[in-house]
């Protein structure tokens, strides 16, 4: 009988503890490895990122541990001025390293403060204009006289019509042709409220003023002494600068007229003689309404009112033809009106009808107290022709529509005596 084979005990724990050490050498081995190759990537990885800085950043490779950087303290900066150093140059000074600062509420607020008192407060150059060029022709009608008398008649009728649809607005409407002498009223004896565009009269004085030597215009300076709150109108001076600005004369006609600066204006009208000297020049040319004469009538909202300073679009349109001959008849006297007329930075409600490339010189007139809005305008498109508008309605927003309408009936009307 063959004898069973069993195995000993003893030596299959001592394999198996043999296999066990085998597998974790094994394990060891193969972390060992790894690590050594992620450390490896990771050394080239860096290589590889510092020759990138080097090229990008050539100028700060060693900066930061290089033997003459220094940052100078507050004590070493009196020491060296106390002893009077000058062993750093403003280049070295400027190559310090330094943190970069960032500005706090605090240190914006000072910049603020320190920009503001170190406003200019001398006279900025009087402004220079470009000679205004108009239309020396234009395109002959292609309708008869009696198709277009009979085409203004329907154009009045379209205002009316329109007025009177827009019962709740006071609107005044005065046209003249430059060409022809023809003219159109709607309401255009009203008194109404000029306000800014009051500085027409305002520019045509300084021009004259100047041209016969009264008023010179390097030596007349205004000064600003008001904080803006003193002033309760629109001014651009009084938003923009501090006390004690200076301005030339001459500087606050432009200002009166392109950004329709009420206290400019004022200035104005103080420097060119007493109310009544100054009256002298809207009275020898229109004085329907005369503007230092009390009025009465009732304005938009039904309200009778009583008072000055007013004026009609039938007077507005006087003075801007009176200007307009001026110049074609004497170029360097009336140049600062027409030329500041020609760069007026407020929107005209006529551009919408007359389009971006019409040349157009104008004035506005804004007054909020009495919702009163005044545009009055050289218009040199088809035909050169003064459009006068003025409305009291509601809102500014609402008066330009309004305008922009009765203008574009004007433009309507031009275009079709061409056609």
């Amino acid at each position: 009988m063959r004898r069973r084979y069993d195995p000993n005990p003893t030596f299959l724990t001592k394999a198996s503890g043999i296999k066990q050490k085998r597998h974790t050498r094994a394990v060891i081995t193969v972390v060992i490895l790894a690590v050594l190759s992620l450390v490896t990537v990771f050394i080239m990885w860096g290589a590889h990122m510092q020759s990138i800085y080097r090229e990008k950043f050539p100028d700060m490779v060693g900066f930061a541990t290089a033997e003459h950087t220094h940052i100078t303290t507050k004590e070493e900066t009196s020491s060296e001025s106390t002893e009077g150093s000058t062993s750093e140059t403003p280049e070295e000074t400027t190559t310090t390293a330094l943190a970069p600062v960032i500005p706090t509420a605090g240190s914006m607020e000072t910049a603020a403060d320190t920009e503001a008192t170190e406003q200019n407060n001398d006279p900025d150059p009087i402004p220079t204009y470009d000679p205004v060029i108009f239309s020396t022709g234009h395109p002959v009608q292609s309708v008869s006289h009696e198709e277009r008398d009979m085409m203004l008649e329907a154009l009045q009728q379209s205002i009316i019509s329109y007025n009177n649809a827009n019962s709740d607005a006071r609107i005044s409407f005065r046209y003249i042709n430059l060409a022809s002498n023809e003219t159109l009223g709607v309401n255009d004896l009203a008194p109404i409220v000029p306000a800014g565009s009051w500085a027409l009269v305002g520019g045509i004085r300084y021009c004259e003023q100047v041209s016969i030597g009264a008023v010179s215009p390097y030596n007349e300076i205004v000064f600003y002494g008001d904080p803006p709150e003193a002033w309760g109108y629109n001014s651009w001076i009084g938003t923009t600068y501090t006390a004690g600005k200076e301005f030339y004369l001459a500087t606050c006609v432009d200002l009166s007229i392109t950004m329709n600066d009420s206290l400019a204006f004022d200035y104005v009208c103080s420097r060119l003689g007493t109310v009544e000297e100054f009256n002298e020049t809207p009275r020898a040319i229109s004085s329907y309404i005369d503007y230092n004469s009390e009025v009465t009538y009732t304005d938009y909202s039904g309200t009778v009112m009583r008072g000055i300073r007013r004026s009609c679009v039938y007077d507005l349109t006087a003075f801007m033809e009176y200007a307009y001959y001026g110049y074609l008849n004497d170029n360097e006297t009336y140049l600062p009106l027409m030329g500041a007329m020609s760069q007026s930075q407020m929107p005209t409600p006529f551009r919408t009808a007359f389009g971006e490339d019409t040349l157009i010189l104008h004035i506005s007139g804004r007054d909020e107290i009495a919702h009163a809005y005044t545009d009055v305008a050289i218009i040199d498109g088809d035909e050169p022709v003064i459009l006068a508008i003025s409305v009291e309605c509601s809102s500014y927003d609402r008066a330009n529509v309004i305008m922009a309408d009765l203008a574009g009936y004007l433009h309507e009307f031009l275009a079709a005596c061409h056609q």
